[in-house]
This record gives C-alpha cells, sequence and structure tokens, in this order.
C-alpha cells in the first residue's frame, strides 16, 4: 500500500514539476506543489534535480547551476545533455524559485 502512495506522489511531484517549467501553473497547484514537497522532504535537504535540454542550450544551464556539482549524459544521437545535480536547498520556495529559473531555458525537460 504504502509503495501505491510514494508512486502516486511521484506522479504528483512530476506532473507539477511539467507545468511549472512550462509556465501554466496556476496558483492553487503551486500551493499543492508546495504542499507535497514539504510532505516529502525535510528542509534543509539535499534535493536533486534533473533536466533534459537540447544541446545547443546547454550552456544556459550550466549558467544556472555554476557553483554546483553537475553530472551530464549526453544522449545517443547527440542532440541533447541530461543533467543531474543535487542542491542543498532550505524549503519548497527555494526549489520552486530553481524550477522557475530553469524554465527559461528554451527546450527544457524536467524528470
Amino acid at each position: 500500500m504504502q509503495g501505491l502512495i510514494k508512486a502516486k506522489l511521484a506522479l504528483s511531484l512530476a506532473s507539477a514539476k511539467k507545468r511549472l517549467l512550462s509556465r501554466q501553473m496556476k496558483e492553487s497547484e503551486l500551493d499543492s506543489f508546495r504542499s507535497s514537497l514539504d510532505a516529502n522532504y525535510d528542509w534543509p535537504c539535499l534535493y536533486p534535480f534533473k533536466f533534459i535540454v537540447p544541446k545547443d542550450q546547454s550552456d544556459a544551464v550550466l549558467e544556472l547551476f555554476a557553483d554546483d556539482p553537475v553530472q551530464s549524459n549526453e544522449s545517443s544521437t547527440g542532440r541533447f545533455i541530461a543533467y543531474t545535480m543535487e542542491m542543498n536547498v532550505h524549503s519548497c520556495d527555494e526549489v520552486i524559485a530553481i524550477y522557475q529559473r530553469v524554465a527559461r531555458v528554451p527546450g527544457i525537460i524536467s524528470l
């Protein structure tokens, strides 16, 4: 039963991140995302960020995370780069602010 609950929460968080990156999130959805983050994380914590970005936009992502360790993996076609980073964040609002900054990068996808 707990596995099903965790799976639903993960799906809910993934959907919220996608909508946040597409800049279509309403205030009520943003509040729900905050609640989900607070329910799943104890602040401060290391929060995992994962993005896929077109290769020609990779510098924009790296500039946003210049002070943090970033792992990258190029796609087999070489058109995309997947980035993974864990950042020490202090609140759900800090996580949301990072997603909002990243949303400015054209073509980015959050995982």
